[in-house]
């Protein structure tokens, strides 16, 4: 059992429990969010990601051997390939969108303010400190398909089921099973001040 399995996990389940029951993840769950929100939560996410993925760059500017670069690498790949480009051509044509309008998206200043923390914790921290704050977002996401798909009634042809079984994808939960080795090797070995600081 690594830092994943020991500290992360009850985190994790409390904090999806309590996302899972806002009316925004019913509404997807459901079917019934208003094609307008789900058009703007998916332009949001576009941004997002955009520096998301900028974030994972400076942290591989951190890593010390070619087994960190080349894991790293693989989740930097897989975020601008996968979660990226997902957003850029298959939402984007689900929404309606432009792939104009997604580029001139402005994000919102809770968006801006999470980037903000992701990106400082990559500049200020080790490698570990970066993974701790990236690594949230994936695995979250996860939780929320693999929690919230079986108790989807909807079509699978439905844009909503379909947003949910993205997060349940082979590729998307080998990124992830990357991204928790990634999380125990680093966090391996460390005091326990320096896992509440990493928590």
């Amino acid at each position: 059992m690594g830092f994943y399995e020991e500290k992360l996990i009850p985190i994790i389940k409390e904090v999806c429990r309590v996302i899972e029951e806002t009316p925004h993840m019913q509404d997807i769950l459901k079917g019934t969010m208003s094609l307008e929100r789900f058009r703007f939560q998916i332009k949001q996410n576009y941004q997002y990601l955009m520096d998301y993925t900028r974030c994972w760059a400076v942290g591989f500017s951190k890593c010390t051997c070619f087994d960190e670069m080349q894991q790293w690498y693989q989740i930097m790949k897989n975020t601008m390939e996968g979660t990226v480009m997902m957003n850029r051509t298959f939402w984007a044509e689900q929404i309606g969108v432009s792939l104009e309008e997604m580029d001139a998206v402005i994000e919102a200043p809770g968006k801006r303010s999470y980037t903000s923390f992701q990106l400082m914790c990559a500049e200020q921290g080790r490698l570990a400190e970066c993974m701790m704050a990236l690594f949230p977002c994936n695995i979250l996401y996860r939780f929320f398909g693999e929690d919230l798909l079986p108790k989807c009634t909807l079509p699978k042809d439905n844009m909503y089921y379909q947003w949910l079984e993205f997060y349940t994808s082979e590729e998307y939960v080998a990124k992830t099973d990357n991204e928790i080795g990634m999380v125990n090797k680093l966090c391996a070995h460390t005091t326990e001040r320096e896992h509440a600081r990493l928590l």
